[in-house]
């Protein structure tokens, strides 16, 4: 969902999840609206290939897709065994603020979005009159997902989603896209061939999968059709669409970087800890140029995905509407740092620890046994570095007398390497 070509390892897988990334997009949203009852799912996972497709193409039936439509296009599909080779590919790296920022965000990308901005500024004022969300937001969706629609994959987009239902334990969500997809084709009167996308079934210029394509689609320029692959002015409103239903509140950005006082108490940051602008003020809490931080409405948590030593960011409403889009705070940082820089504004004024380097999936295993070792964590040793993880980092932390952000920085891991042999 993001990113330019490297022949870096890391940043090519980078680039593969970027590509299927708004399978969470759609993930995140409530269920495409597909009438799939449990058995209609064990049906699918019963079955062999043909099979499966012939029960997905039962669902369709049942929700109203025309046989004319459906049938002939799952006439004859077979498994699109990439597909299957690159869902079976995780990633084994935990990625670092830094790491994600310098692949996501570019000299060249933040050029190229004012240029895009500039070029297209009419219609996105436009856009940004119906929907509320600003053009600079835009444009930088539209970079992270395609580089402005330079990379917006070619496979086979129903081909794929079906693979996913009758060969991954993920029946129910793909079933449900692959049905959308045949939704797509008879309202958009299209052919399978033209319905291209990611190996995951997103699609377009900002990476649709086809129930959000189905939910939130917008015909802007009247001509009859919904088309996210050549016509900017449906991709816009189509994408401005989705932000505004999700909760995008007009002219606010998605986050401040802040500056946090000596003796802060980062042991007490969490996701879920917000606080208003005068209590924030009231912890020593500023903007990172030194400025008061503004004031506003909502509450608002505070992110320091690169612990103590880097930036740290009041995640305003607006971040949260990012994560629907895709849930991953690194993205949602990317998407309101490309935003302002595309709209004038300077990067980042703390940059993130340069020492700081992704965990193999093997090291973040390593991290967790000895926490384990340390009766500090209970659960299973997976490699992934999620909120758990990061609460047993904190405690142990907390123990050596280090500053309890959380993060498994190299003086974290040392200590807990010399703690736990």
């Amino acid at each position: 969902m993001k990113t330019t070509r490297s022949p870096d390892p890391l940043l090519s897988l980078l680039l593969l999840a970027g590509l299927a990334g708004c399978t969470a997009q759609a993930q995140n949203q409530p269920p495409a609206p597909v009438n799939s009852p449990p058995d209609a799912v064990r049906q699918i996972h019963a079955a062999d290939f043909p099979g499966c497709v012939q029960n997905i193409l039962t669902m369709a039936s049942r929700e109203g897709i025309p046989l004319a439509v459906a049938r002939p296009a799952l006439e004859g599909l077979t498994p699109d065994q990439r597909v299957l080779d690159l869902d079976a590919r995780q990633p084994e790296f935990t990625l670092t603020l830094g790491r994600y920022l310098t692949n996501a965000i570019s000299a060249e990308r933040v050029a190229k979005g004012r240029q895009m901005l500039g070029q297209h500024r009419a219609l996105l004022q436009a856009v940004e009159r119906d929907y509320g969300v600003q053009p600079e937001y835009l444009v930088a969706f539209w970079g992270l997902e395609s580089g402005y629609g330079t990379f917006m994959g070619d496979f086979p987009v129903l081909r794929s989603v079906v693979t996913l239902a009758c060969r991954t334990r993920r029946a129910q969500f793909f079933a449900g896209e692959a049905v959308e997809a045949l939704r797509i084709l008879g309202a958009q009167q299209m052919q399978p061939a033209q319905l291209r996308g990611s190996w995951a079934g997103a699609m377009g210029n900002t990476q649709f999968m086809p129930s959000t394509f189905t939910r939130f689609g917008v015909d802007r320029d009247g001509d009859g059709r919904i088309d996210l692959w050549r016509n900017l002015p449906d991709v816009f409103g189509s994408s401005a669409n989705f932000l505004n239903k999700s909760g995008w509140k007009r002219g606010q950005h998605s986050h401040i970087e802040v500056t946090l006082p000596q003796g802060f108490a980062y042991d007490k940051i969490d996701l879920n800890e917000e606080r208003g602008a005068r209590e924030w003020r009231a912890l020593g809490v500023t903007q990172s140029d030194g400025r008061p931080l503004p004031d506003f409405a909502d509450r608002a948590a505070i992110a320091i995905p690169a612990g103590h030593r880097g930036p740290a960011f009041l995640m305003l409403p607006n971040f949260k509407t990012v994560m629907i889009w895709n849930r991953s705070v690194l993205y949602a940082i990317s998407v309101g740092v490309l935003a302002r820089q595309i709209g004038g504004e300077p990067g980042l004024l703390r940059e993130p620890p340069a020492d700081d380097q992704p965990l193999s999936r093997e090291a973040a295993i390593d991290l967790q046994q000895r926490l384990i070792r340390l009766s500090l964590y209970t659960d299973e040793a997976d490699g992934l570095i999620g909120p758990k993880t990061r609460a047993s980092i904190r405690a142990f932390q907390i123990r050596s007398g280090l500053i309890a952000d959380g993060h498994p920085s190299p003086e974290t891991q040392a200590r807990l390497r010399a703690a736990a042999p």
